[in-house]
């Protein structure tokens, strides 16, 4: 006798197979840690919370995220730091993207080693990307560059845009996903970052520029912008850099002590 023909005669009448699990139920399973991660042949791509959402393609117009940590792979971090690090940058975008009123858990996200490729899906406002999103992510680094050693201290570097996408089942891939990423990776802006020593820097489109902040000065003026050019080995490009004039935590001078000073 099979053990299906046992459970039968045990339990005639309310006995029925257990329905297979269903993907969307998968997370509700006792014991099992939610997971709100989507496999794509290999790739994986973050989606909402209790959902099987496809991320956005056909030449769906999205805003365009990149962060990437400056100087990530310098010699005086060792691969424990930069685990660190690489589990703190989720943390800070999570925080600062919550904060700014942009879901997190409704963006998808690709990690790209250093950095992170943020997708945030038509519908929600592009404004917030240019403010209040960069004033509370550099706030969150601050706070945290006071309180971790020098090897520890995150400067970053972030990109905006606006642009139609492509999903391939691999990962996002456009012609305005490669714009960021060469904003992100522009010399100007590295050495705008280098040389100001701020917490962070941003990168925007001429697009963006022109179609947000200068729309809407009450978010940032659009003077506090810096226009540059760079060059690639394909394309010249034209952006726009803003820099908070913010001196990091992690390198306040010494105070000088002046006459009326008390004495230590």
């Amino acid at each position: 006798m099979s053990h299906l023909d046992a459970n039968r005669r045990q339990h005639p009448a309310s006995w029925r197979p257990a329905a297979p699990v269903q993907p969307w139920q998968a997370d509700q399973l006792p014991g099992r840690r939610a997971d709100h991660q989507c496999v794509a042949n290999g790739r994986i791509v973050s989606r909402p919370p209790g959902k099987l959402s496809a991320p956005p393609s056909n030449g769906q117009v999205c805003t365009l995220f990149a962060a990437d940590i400056a100087g990530f792979t310098a010699p005086e971090r060792d691969d424990d730091i930069r685990l660190y690090l690489h589990e703190e940058l989720y943390k800070l975008l999570e925080r600062a993207f919550d904060g700014a009123g942009i879901p997190w858990n409704c963006c998808f996200h690709e990690d790209r080693g250093d950095g992170v490729l943020t997708v945030i899906p038509p519908g929600t406002a592009c404004k917030k990307i240019i403010d209040p999103l960069p004033e509370r992510l550099r706030g969150l680094i601050r706070r945290h560059n006071h309180v971790f050693r020098d090897a520890a201290a995150i400067q970053l570097r972030i990109a905006a845009h606006i642009g139609p996408v492509d999903h391939d089942g691999h990962g996002f891939i456009g012609s305005d996903i490669n714009l960021l990423f060469r904003m992100l990776n522009a010399r100007p802006l590295k050495r705008a970052l280098i040389s100001s020593r701020a917490e962070l820097a941003l990168i925007i489109s001429d697009y963006l520029y022109h179609s947000i902040v200068c729309r809407y000065p009450s978010l940032i003026s659009p003077d506090s912008f810096q226009q540059v050019r760079f060059q690639d080995q394909y394309i010249s490009t034209q952006a726009w850099t803003y820099l908070p004039a913010s001196e990091p935590q992690w390198a306040k001078p010494h105070a000088t002590p002046t006459a009326s000073s008390p004495d230590p």
